[in-house]
């Protein structure tokens, strides 16, 4: 192009340089993250996302030529899949969690259909509800009879409910999950839908053995996303020991959901479950007992903490009990200290927990938090008590192969 000057190139290719390397720094070398929605991938599961395969199409139909050896990593993918998640069948070709719930919706439902979820409102996700893919399907969304003291669905009420309104399919699974859900007792006995459990924040645990065992207490499909506690690329998962509804499923994806399913991410994915395989239920159990003891060390300095009566937490969440309308001003100041929370102030272990932390480090954690949002101490000195912390741990990944 005519007006793009050499010292134009120069200057977005520097800038663009410098964007990213400012963004490693802050976000691998200075912050403590505690985003619930996030994890950290050893150096060896990042390696494979800039292979040669981040350049290739893969293709169910053989249109293309030269995938005899890149074929193969999908095909690994699925067996340590399937091992991991003692699953019968695996499909790691879902781009992301929202393309797994996409996935299914469009392959198992019809305009009108009903379907059950978690309520938006107490942190459902909004992907499938009628802020998302409900109306866009014409799909008609209903929810789970919810009590948010305990942030988790009613059994019986939820039970009238469905044999009530005969939805047909089920999803278990939300945004906000610190407990298992009691599925058996939450489903009539012969209710005929698919029941089906998005695991994208609890993956990882699961495959830990750690949380709950949704393909063995009732539910047909297990999806989710790969990047929250389970500590492989962005990117879905979808897992079933149902051969009929699994079969439908393979049969809609390609080609007209996923085309080109990213192998580079896939074999990334592979790697990162062959960790699992390896040290997953150390992992889990790690995560469990770091979010236990932070939620413990916060509630005890004066932070508000969700179900304190019950434990507090079984999953990698911590959710803090403070009004919705003052959430994104704590979570601008927590960031102002270089700890990086979301609005919805839901704190997350597994990334602190990958990167090695324990107990001690929980309750290290909880000082500096408190001395910010009860002692109000200032920003600048809790970010030097960060910044201190997370220089011990900024070199390390726990739980990997090397």
């Amino acid at each position: 192009m005519k007006d793009i000057s050499e010292e134009d190139v120069v200057d977005y290719v520097t800038r663009l340089k410098a964007h990213v390397s400012d963004h490693e720094r802050w976000r691998t070398k200075e912050t403590l993250n505690l985003l619930a929605a996030e994890n950290f991938a050893s150096e060896e599961t990042r390696s494979f996302l800039s292979s040669d395969l981040s350049n290739r199409y893969t293709a169910r139909d053989n249109f293309y030529r030269g995938t005899k050896y890149s074929d193969q990593v999908e095909t690994l993918a699925v067996e340590v899949a399937k091992k991991l998640f003692r699953a019968k069948f695996a499909d790691v070709r879902p781009l992301s969690g929202h393309t797994c719930s996409m996935i299914l919706f469009m392959s198992l439902l019809k305009p009108r259909d009903k379907i059950v979820t978690c309520p938006p409102k107490y942190g459902g996700y909004p992907g499938s509800s009628e802020l998302g893919l409900g109306p866009l399907l014409n799909l008609k969304n209903l929810y789970f009879s919810y009590d948010p003291e305990v942030m988790n669905v009613i059994p019986a009420d939820s039970k009238k409910f469905i044999a009530k309104e005969s939805p047909e399919m089920i999803v278990f699974g939300s945004s906000f999950i610190p407990f298992p859900y009691d599925i058996k007792n939450s489903l009539p006995e012969d209710y005929q839908g698919i029941t089906t459990y998005d695991g994208s924040h609890v993956l990882g645990l699961i495959a830990g053995g750690q949380f709950q065992s949704p393909l063995n207490e009732g539910c047909s499909i297990l999806m989710g996303s790969t990047h929250k506690s389970l500590f492989g690329p962005q990117g879905g998962l979808m897992l079933s020991n149902d051969d009929r509804i699994f079969s439908l499923i393979d049969s809609k994806i390609f080609p007209g959901i996923v085309d080109n399913v990213h192998l580079n991410r896939v074999a990334s994915l592979c790697y990162a479950m062959i960790e699992l395989l390896k040290f997953g239920p150390e992992y889990a159990s790690q995560i469990v007992r770091n979010s236990q003891a932070l939620a413990k060390a916060l509630a005890e300095s004066g932070v508000p903490v969700k179900c304190r009566n019950i434990g507090y937490t079984k999953s990698h969440q911590v959710l803090l009990g403070y009004e919705e309308k003052v959430t994104p001003q704590i979570a601008d100041f927590l960031q102002d200290c270089d700890i990086i929370v979301d609005a919805g102030i839901r704190l997350g272990t597994s990334e602190v927990t990958r990167r090695g932390m324990k107990e001690t480090e929980m309750e290290e954690i909880a000082e500096i938090i408190s001395d910010g949002l009860v002692k109000k101490k200032s920003s600048d000195e809790l970010k030097k008590r960060v910044q201190s912390l997370v220089s011990e741990f900024s070199s390390t990944v726990a739980f990997t192969l090397r």
